[in-house]
């Protein structure tokens, strides 16, 4: 359950605030829409068909969603170029903001105040890991998978492929518009990083041929209505399967009660991002660094909990909890204190006391430390008190062994492919000839 109501938090102060905020930027630069307007039309855009069709909409709507965003976004990566005579020019003859010599480097120093490269290689793939494993809007979509495992293995390889896009389609327009913004004087070394943030859309309007800016603006709104309809069924499938439904009497719950349980979810879930949003700005000028920071304050504790009970039989359930309560005290210890300093209620950064320490620290080191800190404690407190003993013993056979296996009494066959079956034996079986029930095959 804390993994649960965690989930939701998180799709609150990050994926959803960050996703209407941008679309807040781009519908109000296009369309001259006030903001709450504009936030209001992309939710209920995409509340649409979210709590009508259900997962099956999201995931066809998505896949047309892809194709016009890639389709949009290589042909502004090509005018992009066009405008500054190609990529070798543009990386030869521009200049790097003030203050970041590192610009066009991946590995930015240690003391680097955003993306250290020990942060990169060791915090970030915490997070990383945390939300490609085990995050609901992904494992979503694997069990969704129809007929066999290999459906949802390939559907997680393509995804990795075409995650190597958005550096090519979203981050070299984003760092030629700055480029070309500052030829045109729309900003100067002066200029607040918030001022970046519209970025896209003067791209589009100052430079793409008037014919193709409509279709820029709609692969933009495709990605960010595709973000949102993933959270928002995530959301509605969290609260409706394991918060309502687990905490009714069996059999007491109808269908449809869980669909108006979803839908009811979506609604409060998006008000709450709604009133998120005036919070945003007053938390940093980068949106991107901001809505990594909550990941790397609270994944850790989750992360740590699948990876090592994944890993070993070492740790207990037992450890696994005081592994969450501690990672995400401490997460949330750091959360809380940095968002006091950034909307100036206590002033901790610049000091020689240790809250000033804990807040300074990098969040990717943090998150980094987090992980290890919680691992600690997991074997910590496994290794403290008896382990309860196990009712059963869940063993993996290939087939060709299952077929020759005679036991007293029967298994229960869980899950069932062409090369395996995952069964249950009770502890009181024995395997023919002397094995237990507790040999692996």
């Amino acid at each position: 359950q804390v993994v649960v109501y965690l989930s939701l938090a998180l799709y609150v102060l990050t994926k959803i605030a960050a996703t209407l905020f941008a679309g807040e930027l781009i519908l109000a630069e296009v369309s001259h829409m006030p903001a709450w307007a504009s936030v209001l039309c992309l939710i209920l855009g995409t509340a649409a068909y979210t709590l009508v069709g259900g997962l099956k909409a999201v995931i066809y709507t998505e896949a047309l969603q892809t194709v016009v965003l890639f389709i949009g976004g290589f042909a502004l990566l090509g005018v992009s170029l066009a405008e500054v005579g190609g990529l070798h020019t543009f990386i030869r003859d521009s200049e790097p903001p003030a203050g970041q010599p590192y610009y066009f480097k991946i590995f930015r120093p240690f003391d680097d105040a955003d993306f250290p490269f020990t942060g990169f290689l060791t915090g970030y793939f915490v997070t990383s890991l945390w939300y490609w494993c085990s995050d609901q809007v992904i494992t979503q979509r694997v069990i969704a998978a129809r007929d066999r495992i290999e459906h949802a293995r390939g559907g997680c390889v393509g995804a990795s492929y075409l995650k190597l896009l958005p550096g090519f389609i979203m981050v070299v327009p984003g760092m030629i518009a700055r480029e070309l913004m500052t030829r045109e004087g729309v900003l100067d070394t002066n200029s607040p990083r918030s001022d970046y943030d519209r970025a896209f859309t003067w791209l589009v309007l100052n430079c793409m041929p008037i014919n193709l800016r409509g279709l820029l603006i709609a692969s933009m709104i495709s990605a960010l209505m595709s973000s949102l309809a993933s959270v928002f069924n995530s959301c509605a499938t969290i609260m409706a399967l394991d918060v309502y439904k687990k905490h009714r009497p069996a059999g007491t719950v109808s269908e449809r009660e869980l669909v108006w349980v979803g839908r009811a979810t979506v609604v409060v879930v998006a008000g709450l991002s709604m009133a998120w949003l005036p919070v945003i700005p007053l938390l940093g000028d980068q949106l991107f660094v901001w809505i990594q920071k909550p990941p790397s304050y609270f994944a850790p504790p989750i992360f740590s909990a699948y990876l090592w009970g994944a890993l070993t039989s070492k740790v207990s359930a037992r450890g696994a909890g005081w592994s969450l309560a501690v990672g995400l005290s401490v997460g949330l210890v750091r959360f809380l204190l940095e968002i006091a300093h950034e909307t100036e209620v206590l002033a901790l950064r610049g000091g020689a006391g240790l809250a000033a320490a804990f807040v300074e620290a990098n969040f990717l080191h943090f998150s980094l430390l987090n992980f290890l800190l919680s691992s600690a404690v997991l074997f910590a407190a496994s290794c403290v008190g008896k382990p309860a003993p196990a009712p059963e013993a869940r063993l993996l056979f290939h087939w060709r062994l299952y077929g020759q296996i005679r036991r007293r009494g029967g298994a229960s066959v869980y899950e069932r492919t062409e090369e395996m079956e995952l069964v249950r034996l009770n502890d009181s079986q024995q395997l023919q000839g002397g094995g237990s029930d507790k040999e692996e095959g």
